[in-house]
């Protein structure tokens, strides 16, 4: 059985281990927001998860291999400056990539909060409908808003606050 943090929340998987992370999220714990679109053949991004911090694309991914991991999903994201940018900038059509594209761009913006266009283009992420003018737009809205909401740097490690410990939820 694979344990692992979902959203916050302790999960333990009582599946194959060789299950890939996109049908363990949507069958059995009813996560249904990370999509497939490419057969589990890694192309196009729409299974695009966050694990430990690093986009993944979750239909490549066994739960097995994922032992104590941090896993967040769209639903998890539901309040980030990455989905209310996309909101923001009405950049979804069909809206089929938009939770793939959302986690990778959240991911991408923890490691580089003023992405460069390059970065941006390396995205894993394919939109069918054109979207991308759009998705750019809501990329560069969500970078600002970070920003600005980011607390001022301080040169001395000691200033940063303690972190409070983490709660465990077992599932029912």
């Amino acid at each position: 059985m694979a344990k692992m943090r979902v959203n916050g929340q302790a999960l333990e998987f009582a599946m194959d281990p060789a299950t890939p992370l996109l049908w363990a999220l949507r069958d059995a714990a009813n996560l249904t927001g990370t999509k497939q679109g490419c057969g589990g053949l890694g192309t196009c991004g729409a299974c695009t998860v966050i694990v430990d911090g690093a986009a993944t694309l979750s239909c490549t991914v066994p739960i097995g291999s994922l032992e104590g991991a941090d896993v967040t999903t769209i639903e998890g994201l539901a309040s980030h400056p990455v989905t209310l940018a996309v909101v923001a900038e009405e950049a979804v059509q069909c809206g089929f990539c938009i939770p793939g594209f959302v986690c990778a761009v959240a991911a991408l913006l923890q490691q580089s909060p003023r992405p460069s266009p390059e970065q941006v283009d390396a995205l894993p992420n394919l939109c069918s409908c054109g979207s991308q003018p759009r998705l750019r737009r809501a990329i560069a809205r969500a970078a600002g808003t970070i920003a600005a909401a980011a607390p001022p740097a301080s040169t001395n490690p000691a200033a940063a606050p303690p972190r409070p410990p983490e709660k465990v939820v077992s599932p029912r």
